[in-house]
């Protein structure tokens, strides 16, 4: 599983530049699949693909579609070390953000993503959400 995905990846890497609907089509079916915790590979892959399909959205303009990407990854950020989950997260959102597409979902986003914090008691996540960069439009 792990190889195919890494082979897929790379192949959604080789389209960025000719067809950006094509590559985003690839990682969409690498994030959606499931990965064992303890498969390395395929766990490395798969944050890969969150952070380059969240860029290609955000470079689209699919504001939404990220909105969703952010929303869509949480049961894999439960698997995997909060560190790394604190900085897909970030990352995400500050693509979402930084879009500057208005809209009307920043503030709702931000809000869904320190409760989300909360409720999995990732403290440091939730500090850096709500005061530490500011990066939520509160």
């Amino acid at each position: 599983m792990a190889a195919a995905a890494g082979l897929e990846f790379q192949r959604a890497q080789s389209l960025l530049s000719t067809d950006r609907e094509a590559s985003i089509g690839i990682l969409h079916s690498i994030v959606k699949r499931d990965v064992q915790e303890n498969d390395e590979e395929a766990v490395q892959v798969k944050e890969q693909s969150i952070l380059e399909l969240g860029s290609l959205l955000a470079k689209t303009g699919q504001a939404e579609e990220l909105g969703g990407l952010l929303k869509y990854v949480r049961p894999f950020l439960n698997s995997i070390s909060k560190a790394k989950a604190a900085r897909l997260v970030r990352s995400l959102l500050d693509l979402f953000l930084d879009m500057e597409a208005a809209t009307g979902q920043e503030v709702d986003l931000c809000l869904e993503c320190i409760e989300w914090a909360k409720s999995e008691k990732r403290t440091f996540l939730r500090q850096a959400l709500e005061v530490g960069w500011n990066i939520c439009p509160l």
